[in-house]
């Protein structure tokens, strides 16, 4: 039970992490880019480049793989493994949809299909510190539907130190309100040319994954750069 509580919470930071939402947003006016605003830099997109993270739900690979004129990224623990392509429309990193199999017990695989009505637009890019990029979407995630109003900041620079070393980087925070009534709040810290490099996230207590994890006690959801791999050939198949 435990395993699979896990897996769930795992899937939905993901979602919110790289992929998640979308559709009708406030267009920032665009800006020279500076030390202090993120931009594409911090949002690579390297398929030589294999990504492993330590996380409250274990070893996490990612991998990215080019998909005509977007991208397929793998992310994969023990438990599940989930795609998602993704890419750029003009300045914003979008999201396109998302598959994802969960090992729920023995041979009984699970399985989410995560859509919008249009690539998904996390944010939109530079982004000065201190201002607020913003979108409302409609999300679909089997036969549920849910309208979505996520913010995303540029709050600063800090410097991480991970088992990959240490990185000056750039934190974002996002968060995300449901018509449902549920709402995450995540922060990003990501640097140049690696992207993320460290993940913490606090899931609403209103929903499943949340009540579990407070019954449970995970008191953090995290994700933290443990190394940085070159990508051979079978990974690139």
């Amino acid at each position: 039970m435990q395993l699979l509580v896990k897996v769930f919470a795992a899937l939905l930071i993901i979602i919110f992490i790289s992929s998640h939402n979308f559709a009708q947003f406030a267009h920032l006016s665009p800006k020279s880019v500076s030390p202090k605003s993120i931009d594409k830099d911090y949002y690579p997109l390297d398929i030589n480049t294999k990504m492993i993270y330590e996380s409250t739900f274990g070893e996490t690979t990612c991998i990215t793989r080019k998909d005509g004129d977007n991208y397929q990224q793998e992310f994969k623990s023990d438990a599940f493994e989930m795609f998602q392509r993704l890419g750029f429309i003009d300045n914003s990193y979008v999201v396109i949809d998302i598959q994802q199999e969960i090992d729920v017990i023995l041979f009984i695989t699970h399985s989410v299909d995560v859509k919008y009505s249009e690539p998904a637009q996390m944010i939109g890019l530079p982004l000065v510190q201190g201002e607020i990029w913003e979108w409302t979407g409609v999300e679909y995630i089997n036969d549920n539907v849910d309208t979505l109003f996520i913010t995303a900041e540029y709050t600063g620079d800090e410097i991480i130190t991970t088992p990959a070393g240490e990185f000056n980087c750039k934190k974002v925070n996002y968060v995300i309100n449901k018509s449902s009534g549920k709402i995450t709040r995540y922060y990003e810290w990501r640097a140049p040319g690696i992207g993320l490099v460290k993940l913490e996230a606090d899931l609403d207590p209103k929903g499943f994954v949340g009540m579990i994890q407070s019954l449970l006690g995970y008191d953090d959801i995290y994700f933290i750069l443990k190394s940085v791999e070159s990508i051979n050939v079978a990974d690139k198949e």
